[in-house]
C-alpha cells in the first residue's frame, strides 16, 4: 500500500516541496488541491513557477473530501490566498479526525481551531495533529537578557533573499541534496515551517512572537541552533532565513530586514548566498548589494542566485505585492552579463549552475574553514 499525502491549499509556497518529493521519504503519492479561483485547477503544478513540468495536476477543493478518505496524511500549509483560516481548515481537520488521518501544519493554527483539537488530544480521539515545526513557544520560558550565547565550531551558511518570493527554499533543498550526495552531513534550518517533514528543522516560530524582546530571541535562536550542532554533529549548517533583508520600498518593507539581522546576531555566518528576483541589474548595483550584505552580516558573499520571479508593479496594490514569472531564457541571458564579475551570478533553476555553486561552497569552506569529507 502506498502512503498518500494531500497538500492543501497548494500554491507557490509549496512548489519547492513538490519539486523535491524525494525528501518526503515515506510518501509515495502526493495529491495537490487548491481553490477553484486560483487559476491552477487542471494544470500542472509548474504553473506556479514556470519551471519544468512536474507531472502533478492540481485538483479543485471539491475533490478534498473524497481524497481525504483515500489518503494517509494531510499537510495544511500557510497560504498566500486571503482566507479565513478557521473556516477553511477546521472542516478539514474534523473530517480527518473522524477518519483517523494524520494532519500536519506548517504554521500555528488559530485558537478557534485549537479549541476543537485539544479536547480530541486529551480524550485520545483518532485525530493526530502535528505541527511540522517542532519548536513551540507555549512552554518555553524567555531567557535572562544577560545570558551568554554559544560559539559554533561548524561552518554556517546563510541563504537569504534580497526580497520575498525569490525561490530560496528550492535553493536550500537543492544545495542540501548535492552536498549530501558528496558525503557531507548537513544540518538544515528551512526558511518556512516544513522542515521536520523533510528531515530538517523549521525556522522557529518564537522569532515572530511579540511577547519576547529582540535580545531574548537572539539568545533563544543561538541555543536552538547550538542544540542542533551538538546532537547532529554536521559538517555544515545551512540556515534559510524567511523574508527579505531590505525594504523593497516605503510600502513593502520586508519588516526592515529585522529577522535576518537578529539571526546574524545569534550566529555569525561563515558564508552568504543571496537570492534575487529577475530584474535589470548592473554590476554597480550588485556590488552595492555585496558590500551592504558583507558589512551587515560580517561575512563573505559566495554567490547570487537569480530566479524567474519579477515584481509586478502594475498589479500590486498598497496591500499586497504581486509577482509575474518570466521565461527562464531571460534569466540565462541576464546571468551572462555578469560572467566576469567577481561573485558568481547563477540561474537558480539551472542544475549545472547549482552544481557550480555547490563546488564553490565546498572549495571556500575546505580552504578557509576545513570542512572534513566523510
Amino acid at each position: 500500500m502506498t502512503n498518500k499525502l494531500i497538500i492543501f491549499p497548494f500554491d507557490y509556497e509549496t512548489i519547492a516541496l513538490v519539486r523535491n518529493l524525494n525528501l518526503l521519504g515515506s510518501y509515495e503519492e502526493v495529491v495537490l488541491i487548491s481553490f477553484q479561483g486560483s487559476g491552477m485547477i487542471g494544470k500542472d503544478a509548474c504553473v506556479t513557477d514556470k519551471g519544468e513540468v512536474t507531472g502533478f495536476i492540481v485538483k479543485p477543493e471539491s475533490c478534498l473530501e473524497q481524497e481525504i478518505e483515500r489518503c494517509d496524511a494531510i499537510l495544511l500549509v500557510k497560504s498566500n490566498f486571503k482566507l479565513d483560516v478557521a473556516e477553511v481548515y477546521l472542516p478539514v481537520i474534523k473530517k480527518a479526525g473522524q477518519l483517523g488521518k494524520k494532519v500536519m501544519c506548517n504554521f500555528t493554527l488559530p485558537d478557534s481551531c485549537m479549541e476543537f483539537i485539544e479536547p480530541c488530544e486529551e480524550h485520545e480521539d483518532k485525530l493526530i495533529l502535528k505541527n511540522t515545526f517542532d519548536v513551540r513557544t507555549k512552554d518555553i520560558l524567555p531567557p535572562d537578557p544577560g545570558s551568554v550565547i554559544h560559539d559554533f565550531f561548524t561552518p554556517v551558511l546563510f541563504v537569504l533573499g534580497l526580497n520575498e518570493r525569490t525561490h530560496k527554499l528550492n535553493l536550500q533543498f537543492n544545495l542540501r541534496q548535492k552536498l549530501e550526495a558528496q558525503g557531507y552531513r548537513v544540518s538544515q534550518i528551512t526558511s518556512n515551517g516544513c522542515g521536520e517533514l523533510i528531515g530538517a528543522h523549521s525556522f522557529p516560530q518564537f522569532m515572530f512572537e511579540s511577547g519576547m524582546t529582540e535580545t531574548q530571541k537572539i539568545i533563544m535562536f543561538n541555543r536552538y541552533l547550538k542544540k542542533i550542532e551538538q546532537s547532529e554533529k554536521p559538517d555544515l549548517i545551512l540556515v534559510g532565513i524567511p523574508g527579505g533583508i531590505v525594504p523593497f520600498n516605503n510600502t513593502f518593507t520586508n519588516y526592515f530586514g529585522v529577522t535576518s539581522f537578529l539571526v546574524s546576531r545569534a550566529v555569525r555566518p561563515d558564508g552568504l548566498i543571496c537570492c534575487l528576483h529577475y530584474d535589470e541589474y548592473n554590476i554597480k548595483y550588485l556590488e552595492h548589494v555585496k558590500q551592504y550584505m558583507e558589512n551587515r552580516f560580517s561575512s563573505s558573499l559566495l554567490g547570487y542566485a537569480i530566479c524567474n520571479n519579477v515584481f509586478d508593479s502594475y498589479s500590486s496594490s498598497t496591500v499586497n505585492m504581486q509577482y509575474a514569472s518570466v521565461d527562464h531564457r531571460f534569466v540565462e541571458e541576464k546571468k551572462q552579463e555578469f560572467s566576469n564579475y567577481s561573485v558568481p551570478v547563477l540561474h537558480l533553476s539551472n542544475d549545472e549552475d547549482m552544481n557550480r555553486l555547490t563546488e564553490n561552497i565546498l572549495h571556500y569552506f575546505s580552504v578557509d574553514h576545513h570542512v572534513v569529507q566523510l
